[in-house]
């Protein structure tokens, strides 16, 4: 089971990740490229229409699993080892993004998704998560 709940953890990260990543990186040299009404047609197609739709469910995913696995390890964990002080790193960015994705879906929801914080969160969300995958590769090398 653990190793099932790794696939899946490892595919919901992967899409949420991915989806970060056109937010914060690829999305904004469209608006710098073709100007703003583009960039919000663009943005409107590929986040609001469908990202909305599918994204939720990946970040539900990528939590559940993520519990279970730290509950897994949580019953033997030493907390004198880097593995230990990396996974409890990263299980407390993971919730801090898990408190912006709260937020970013709370704004959404009462129509604020246009204001500056929304797109902050976003690279809030971005920067940390790409953190979460590098401790995720650390806590199994150091």
């Amino acid at each position: 089971m653990y190793e099932i709940a790794k696939l899946i953890h490892l595919v919901s990260a992967v899409i949420f990740g991915g989806v970060l990543f056109v937010e914060v990186v690829l999305l904004p040299s469209v608006k710098k490229e073709f100007g703003e009404d583009t960039y919000k047609k663009v943005e409107q197609v590929i986040i609001r229409k469908r990202g909305i739709k599918i994204v939720p469910f990946f970040v539900l995913m990528l939590y559940f699993t993520g519990f279970y696995m730290f509950h897994f390890h949580l019953k033997t964990l030493d907390l004198s080892t880097t593995f230990a002080k990396l996974l409890l790193l990263k299980v407390s960015l993971a919730l801090l993004i898990l408190v912006g994705v709260i937020t970013a879906i709370v704004m959404f929801l009462r129509g604020k998704s246009e204001s500056k914080i929304f797109d902050y969160i976003h690279i809030y969300a971005f920067f940390l998560a790409f953190s979460v995958i590098i401790l995720a590769k650390l806590m199994f090398i150091l």
